[in-house]
């Protein structure tokens, strides 16, 4: 239910923005089909906008101003009534709060609109039946103006002629009397499909029945579908004057159903007027054009920030859990957005002693009999004389793996004189070429180890930890 309600406000802040452009530039412009065509497209446009949001990384406006009622758990009790001492006191201490307050009024204002939406469902439902009812006591005549198609009922109780649907309802004195204007009016309803506009903005107006602007947007249709009939009439051959006439008596008359298309419908102040004035101008249809800032206004507020799950080291996190990580400890992060999935990988900081050091596989001898296979003489170092000693540090991870690796201390340089004093002054290599042969025995030691077989990791109270650690390889020409 939380979530209805969410997507309710969503829809009704997208029809407010539509048609308030709408209210304000076109409603008093004779482009009647035009008018119809963009009130039925905000009605269809409205609801739908919010189910297809545009996703952002950060929260919007909207999604803040909704945060309290996502938080509000609607759906569970208003009250919980419990023995325990202790917990009623809790529960009496966070309801005094502030937080606790708005969260109730946002519930109890929840509870009021579901509601006011179920007896406004109910009362349509109700008007559909008693419609139903004058269509059984009815009776089905015949007109020459009047298609097979179209179903004439004669009821000798109606004095207001109404249309819905293919059904258009008149009375014995409107039959006898205004047969022809009647018919010219009704027959347009029904020829335009009036009433499906009808009842998909009665549904709107319903669901929404706590918004100004659904009501607002349902008289102007209606208005419209008047000044369509309207149109429909003069153009019949019915002079202004004696239609005028007409729909003046039909004013002081009871209509039957809100539901229904009658001749009185719609402000006969408004009606006269658009008879009487010319068509507005060509220019005046680019005030269409007003869509296109208020959708992008609709898509701003139905835009939702992306919720992703996010998992440390396999455990659900909260924001503040995640807020709280140090950037420098992450050492993998996957996204997975079918899934919407945040998978975050931590390092926890190398332990330098613990109970049982990492050593590798087979002990120091072993240790000892690999180094001797697999450490090679650099062809770069070998040539520019370059010898002495290369510490490297790295890691030993909790599973045995080896990262981390780096050369820490180049080649000593008492080791490198000793070896010039054994040669030629005149062969002292350069700047460049000694560089070369410092440089090319740091990497051949990370080479070497991060080839390395996994370790067996060392042990803190009992427990695998990471641990860093420390080697020193010793390289010599003679």
């Amino acid at each position: 239910m939380t979530a209805f309600i969410i997507y309710a406000i969503r829809w009704a802040a997208t029809l407010t923005l539509l048609y308030s452009f709408y209210r304000l530039l076109l409603r008093r412009e004779t482009f009647h089909r035009l008018n119809r065509v963009v009130l039925l497209a905000i009605l269809v446009m409205s609801p739908l906008l919010p189910l297809m949001p545009l996703h952002t990384d950060r929260p919007t406006a909207m999604d803040a101003a909704l945060a309290s009622i996502e938080g509000s758990r609607i759906e569970g009790p208003l009250m919980s009534l419990q023995s325990d001492e202790n917990v009623a006191g809790n529960a009496l201490a966070a309801q005094e709060s502030e937080g606790a307050i708005s969260g109730l009024w946002v519930r109890y204002g929840a509870y009021i609109y579901i509601i006011g939406v179920a007896v406004a469902l109910a009362t349509y439902l109700f008007r559909v039946l008693t419609l139903m009812r004058v269509i059984r006591r009815s009776r089905r005549i015949d007109h020459p103006m009047v298609p097979d198609s179209v179903h004439l009922m004669l009821d000798m109780r109606i004095t207001q002629p109404s249309s819905w649907m293919h059904w258009i309802f008149i009375g014995p004195i409107d039959l006898k009397q205004n047969a022809e204007t009647v018919l010219r009016h009704e027959l347009a309803h029904v020829r335009m499909g009036h009433s499906w506009d009808v009842m998909l903005c009665d549904l709107t107006c319903r669901l929404l029945w706590c918004l100004p602007f659904a009501w607002m947007l349902r008289q102007d249709l209606v208005d419209v579908h008047e000044f369509q009939a309207d149109e429909a009439v003069l153009r019949g051959g019915v002079t202004i004057d004696e239609y005028e006439h007409l729909l003046v008596c039909k004013a002081v008359q009871t209509q039957v159903l809100p539901i229904m298309n009658t001749l009185r419908r719609g402000a006969l102040k408004k009606r006269f007027a658009m008879m009487h004035s010319g068509p507005s101008s060509r220019w005046s249809r680019l005030k269409l054009l007003y869509l296109v800032p208020a959708l992008a206004a609709c898509l701003w507020v139905s835009a939702q920030a992306e919720e992703y799950n996010t998992y440390l080291n396999g455990k659900l996190v909260t924001q503040e859990e995640l807020v709280a990580i140090d950037p420098s400890t992450i050492e993998r992060m996957d996204v997975i957005h079918s899934q919407k999935k945040v998978l975050i990988e931590t390092v926890s900081e190398p332990f330098d002693i613990v109970d049982q050091m990492p050593q590798f596989p087979g002990g120091d001898a072993a240790f000892k009999q690999y180094m001797a296979q697999h450490v090679s003489y650099p062809k770069a170092a070998a040539e520019n004389g370059v010898e002495g000693s290369v510490k490297v540090q790295f890691i030993v991870e909790a599973d045995g793996r080896i990262t981390h690796v780096q050369a820490i201390d180049s080649p000593s340089e008492e080791a490198d004189a000793k070896v010039y004093a054994y040669g030629d002054l005149d062969k002292h290599p350069s700047q460049k070429e000694d560089d070369e042969g410092h440089r090319a025995l740091r990497e051949a030691v990370e080479e070497l180890f991060r080839g390395m077989p996994p370790f067996e990791p060392g042990l803190q109270n009992g427990k695998p930890v990471r641990v860093k650690m420390t080697n020193t390889v010793n390289y010599g020409l003679r």
